[in-house]
């Protein structure tokens, strides 16, 4: 495999698929009842028993990159103590990917947290970083020279949203500035791991050997739109709601000022003056699914009164076709996310992309539509070099639980097995169509459409 083939891949959480992250903060927030329905991760998809046979599926739609998690948790149950047994399962993972020749990225952090570092205050505490730099340490010593590609973090904006404001991720604080303050202490961590990858860079080993190394995070971007286009309040909370959310996380790991406070809402923390200047990234990672509109003085909390203020949220118009997430689909959006995140000269993977639909009714028609919006990107001059759709298997979608489908695969929850969508035979055909070339090509896709 080339290095200037474009990476089409799909990508994975270890919670939500693995099962039994017994020691998790997820695993305990999920036993107090936090979870709709009253669901429970379990086994999940058993991915931890049924890896070669899902990788084996990856394979078979001509996937040639797989971003999956390290859990932590596993990692390191008890504070200061590392489980062999986890460290020689993820090897085996890895051992797999090398077999098939499906490029991994490997994501460090993926929202959940290992109890014990929950209860010491998570990342709104300082020793955090010590912790966290610590684990991705022992990672890198043992799997560093064999994966080129690295996520320091999965969305930490949604984490510290989730666990501070939104009340959707343990601890589930109502307390804001715990969001500028965990956000800190986030890009503190992301930036010694970075350091720390390039500095013991090794020599590679292994079929992946050629890919140059590249560390970055993935980042979830969401167009922001006035509910009403006519209402100045709105405009200005869309755009200052966008500078936030959108470009805060891509300013810090580019060097340039951190903005991590929302003026009304959020305390900006104190900078970190080391970074300044300093770009900690060697790709920017988007996730994108949907669209915002934004609401001053909401009717009704069915619009998603999410702050203090009086601002409401919602993700798609009642007449619009959505998700099993009630996300609108909004390709136009995923373009300007991309043109967004190109202007800080950096190449760029989609490290997420995907629909929630259990009748499978939007989601071949998703991909194409999304695929050519990246193609449009990368006419505009973006480097667009991997899509990740989310996910190869239906999961345990957080809050959620199992009701939203997003998988390639549809998952039997009681038996365990797997079934192909018509959409991912769509998205194999899409990959085979592309054999050879360095990014999605708008003449390709429409004459599959």
């Amino acid at each position: 495999m080339e290095r200037r083939n474009f990476l089409w891949g799909a990508a994975t959480a270890a919670h939500q698929v693995e099962g039994d992250n017994q020691h998790s903060d997820w695993w305990r927030w999920e036993k107090e009842g936090n979870i709709e329905g009253g669901a429970l991760s379990g086994k999940a998809c058993d991915h931890w028993r049924l890896f070669r046979e899902d990788l084996q599926l990856a394979k078979s739609l001509g996937l040639n990159s797989y971003r999956f998690s390290i859990e932590w948790a596993k990692i390191e149950p008890v504070q200061g103590e590392w489980n062999e047994e986890a460290f020689a399962w993820y090897d085996s993972l890895l051992q797999e990917c090398e077999k098939l020749e499906i490029v991994p990225m490997i994501t460090l952090h993926h929202f959940t947290l290992p109890a014990w570092m929950a209860d010491k205050g998570g990342f709104a505490v300082k020793e955090s970083i010590t912790h966290f730099v610590r684990f991705a340490s022992e990672v890198i010593r043992r799997f560093g020279d064999r994966i080129p590609l690295w996520c320091t973090f999965n969305e930490p904006l949604v984490l510290c949203l989730g666990a501070y404001l939104g009340g959707f991720m343990p601890p589930a604080k109502n307390n804001p500035e715990l969001i500028g303050v965990a956000s800190r202490n986030i890009l503190d961590a992301h930036a010694l791991t970075y350091d720390l990858l390039h500095r013991r860079r090794k020599k590679r080993l292994g079929p992946f050997a050629h890919f140059p190394l590249e560390v970055g995070i993935a980042h979830n971007m969401m167009d922001f739109l006035p509910d009403r286009v006519w209402h100045p309040i709105e405009q200005i909370v869309a755009g200052a709601l966008d500078r936030f959310y959108n470009r805060a996380w891509l300013d810090a790991i580019t060097g340039a000022k951190q903005n991590f406070g929302l003026l009304g809402l959020i305390k900006a923390p104190e900078q970190n003056k080391m970074l300044h200047g300093h770009r900690t990234a060697d790709y920017i990672g988007v996730n994108f699914y949907t669209k915002a509109f934004v609401r001053w003085k909401p009717r009704d909390s069915g619009e998603g009164v999410i702050t203090q203020l009086p601002l409401g949220v919602s993700f798609a118009r009642k007449e619009e076709p959505q998700s099993d997430m009630g996300w609108a689909i909004h390709p136009d959006g995923l373009r300007k996310a991309l043109e967004c995140a190109a202007s800080y000269n950096l190449p760029i993977y989609v490290t997420e992309n995907g629909i929630a639909d259990r009748a499978d009714r939007y989601r071949r028609g998703y991909i194409f539509d999304h695929l050519l919006e990246i193609s449009k990107a990368n006419e505009n001059g973006a480097n667009i070099r991997g899509f990740y759709y989310w996910s190869l298997l239906d999961n345990f979608e957080w809050s959620k639980g199992f009701g939203p489908r997003f998988g390639l695969f549809e998952v039997d929850y009681e038996t365990k097995e797997r079934k192909a969508r018509a959409s991912a035979l769509a998205y194999r055909d899409i990959i085979r169509a592309h054999e050879g070339t360095a990014a999605p090509q708008a003449d390709i896709l429409k004459s599959l459409r």
